[in-house]
């Protein structure tokens, strides 16, 4: 995916009331995010609300950039680049 795709998704999923997301990475690993974080560069004019964070490398380019989730309390960096699939899990 891309770095605006994931935007999109995460932004989609935050409308939609996300209680966790899945996200299946193209090494066949999955992770299950319960907290995410939307930020990206400064020039774009959009400031995430605090669910979890796309930090760019600051070169502009829409396949660089990683994605802050929170896992268990465990927080961890996920490239852009290796993110397949974003799927939501409502609220049970």
């Amino acid at each position: 995916m891309t770095r605006t795709e994931v935007r999109l998704a995460l932004l989609r999923m935050e409308y939609l009331g996300a209680y966790t997301l899945r996200l299946f990475l193209d090494s066949g690993t999955t992770v299950l995010a319960h907290e995410w974080f939307l930020e990206d560069g400064p020039d774009d004019g959009f400031a995430g609300d605090g669910a979890g964070v796309l930090a760019t490398a600051g070169t502009g380019r829409d396949d660089e950039g990683f994605l802050h989730v929170v896992v268990r309390g465990r927080h961890a960096l996920v490239a852009v680049s290796h993110i397949a699939v974003i799927e939501m899990i409502p609220p049970p």
